[in-house]
């Protein structure tokens, strides 16, 4: 099986969901045939392999008993890592690559 494994920072969560989902109709009024109107969507990924990281912390500092002593920080961005499998168009993600790619990323894939 062929694969590509992409880092991605999005802006924010909602960014992120409207390039690696798609709204479905799964429910109408069809009170008019003529002309349904979609009353219900459900959200469907367009990737098979999402593993969303949301929000990365670095830093912070604790003592032996797990109290905090400095706060970690929250950098920006809205993070995500995807395995695109053959057949997945991950062209319209590269405007969104981590670069350079993390030496010690906070998660793989096995």
């Amino acid at each position: 099986m062929h694969y590509t494994d992409l880092m991605l920072k999005f802006d924010n969560e909602q960014q992120a969901k409207a390039y690696l989902y798609e709204e479905i109709p799964t429910a109408w009024d069809n009170t008019d045939p003529e002309n349904p109107i979609v009353t219900e969507t459900e959200s469907r990924p367009l990737f098979r392999n999402i593993d969303t990281l949301g929000v990365i912390y670095t830093g912070g500092s604790w003592d032996e008993e797990g109290n905090e002593i400095e706060a970690p920080v929250a950098q920006p961005g809205w993070h995500v890592n995807l395995r695109c499998l053959e057949g997945e168009n991950a062209v319209p993600l590269y405007g969104f690559l981590v670069a350079p790619t993390p030496s010690t990323p906070r998660r793989v894939w096995a």
